[in-house]
């Protein structure tokens, strides 16, 4: 299957055009934001028929609510450190969270409007101390 004239895709892996193979997204797999000093958690719910097209929907952030406590503090300020589970990527979608579609640029990164996903977990850094 050819998904564009620089991404050719195969069942488990699509090659980008600088020859970065990377693994094939699937529905229900965690994806990842990452920002300078946080990162959040995102499931997967949409691959298009060339893979290089992802949609995305929101996790709900963990904190004392969900149930789950603080990694450790940095003085007084938390630090949340979590790599959710697949229960978890399955019954904490935010249903008022961000749904956002991300897309394999030519090398080989997810991306959406400049901002860097990786795909495979779903992990939540937050850091308060900055």
């Amino acid at each position: 299957m050819n998904a564009t004239a620089n991404t050719t895709a195969t069942a488990e892996n699509l090659t980008a055009a600088n020859g970065a193979v990377v693994p094939r997204p699937e529905v229900g797999q965690g994806a990842t934001l990452h920002y300078p000093q946080d990162t959040y958690g995102f499931v997967v719910t949409k691959v298009s028929e060339s893979g290089k097209t992802v949609t995305l929907a929101e996790l709900i952030s963990p904190s004392l609510a969900t149930g789950h406590e603080v990694d450790r503090h940095d003085g007084p300020f938390p630090i949340w450190d979590h790599t959710y589970t697949e229960d978890e990527l399955k019954s904490m979608v935010d249903p008022a969270g961000k749904i956002t579609t991300i897309r394999l640029n030519k090398n080989g990164r997810w991306m959406s409007k400049g901002t860097p996903f990786t795909v495979g977990k779903a992990r939540y850094y937050r850091n308060y101390s900055y």
